[in-house]
């Protein structure tokens, strides 16, 4: 893979403020993925919710570290791209989550609170997003993750486009066309000139790209691809990494990808998905750690498929 070219400040900055540059760092094994399994879906509302649970594991500050600073983390994003309309695109997309206290908003946030427990208690920082078909409110629910991870004040958040064909997630933002993780695979694209940040605080998309081709299960699946995420989850410990692949059904480009993840969250839509897929999906994922599913069901007095899945996800609540 072609190095980086981003150079640190000049000069140390106070521990909450950052700049945005992601200098490739080298790489480290990673922990091995424990036997976690989808055992039953619980119902008893628009989303259930089931995590693998364990005790927390409170980590202490590593030796020689510097004491946070109060406040807000703050991001100096002086190479990656600032591009405001994007924000704007996304938010015209029915069921995106705003910064209020909607019953969407909260949903995602309890969402957001449950994944970064288990993330922080098993050591991880990189969560795939994955669902067995196409439209089962997978991407969606990656962005408004990210979107509640991002309005934490002391996290980040890297949404990554793991949709090579170009109708990903940048669709979402109004960047198709725009280059990105299918460039940075193909020919080495420095990873700053690809990142944008659509003028959010703490928060920055890396688009699908335009040139994945016939070949995005195989480009993910390169060497590359995998340094490429050991750069981006420890460039900086505040960083979550979110990626939305491709479903696993649909494709191989998701089963290619997993291997390079901590962690999966597989999304289920109670009037889309059948048992023969859910049970398909899940038989591809037992190799690899999963976190857990987010299930997206009517609510109980409307209509079966009255509406889409983003209005049902109004009324939801969590069921461990």
């Amino acid at each position: 893979m072609k190095p980086h070219t981003m150079s640190p400040p000049a000069k140390p900055l106070p521990s909450n403020v950052q700049t945005n540059g992601d200098a490739p760092l080298p790489a480290q094994p990673s922990a091995q993925p424990q036997a976690q399994r989808i055992h039953r879906l619980k119902g008893g509302g628009d989303i259930a919710v089931n995590v693998q649970t364990q005790p927390a594991v409170v980590v202490a500050p590593e030796s020689g570290m510097a004491p946070e600073a109060s406040g807000p983390l703050q991001i100096d994003y002086t190479s990656t791209r600032v591009l405001p309309h994007a924000l704007t695109r996304l938010q015209r997309t029915h069921g995106v989550v705003r910064p209020d206290r909607s019953e969407l908003s909260e949903t995602f946030k309890r969402l957001r609170s449950q994944v970064l427990q288990r993330l922080r208690a098993n050591g991880q920082s990189l969560l795939a997003v994955t669902s067995p078909r196409a439209t089962e409110g997978k991407s969606l629910t990656a962005v408004n993750l990210a979107l509640a991870v991002a309005a934490e004040l002391d996290r980040t958040v890297l949404l990554v486009d793991a949709d090579l064909s170009g109708r990903g997630l940048q669709t979402l933002f109004g960047l198709e066309g725009e280059l990105g993780l299918a460039e940075q695979l193909v020919r080495g694209a420095p990873l700053a000139e690809l990142l944008v940040n659509p003028g959010l605080p703490r928060f920055v998309l890396l688009p699908g790209g335009a040139s994945g081709g016939a070949a995005s299960a195989e480009l993910l699946g390169t060497r590359a691809a995998q340094q490429l995420m050991q750069e981006v989850k420890q460039r900086y410990p505040d960083r979550i990494v979110i990626v939305d692949l491709p479903p696993l059904l649909d494709t191989a480009d998701a089963l290619s990808f997993l291997p390079l993840a901590d962690t999966t969250l597989l999304v289920l839509e109670e009037h889309t998905t059948t048992l023969a897929d859910m049970e398909s999906a899940n038989e591809l994922l037992a190799p690899f750690d999963l976190l857990g599913a987010v299930l997206t069901r009517p609510h109980p007095t409307s209509k079966p498929r009255a509406s889409g899945w983003w209005q049902r996800l109004k009324a939801a609540r969590f069921v461990r």
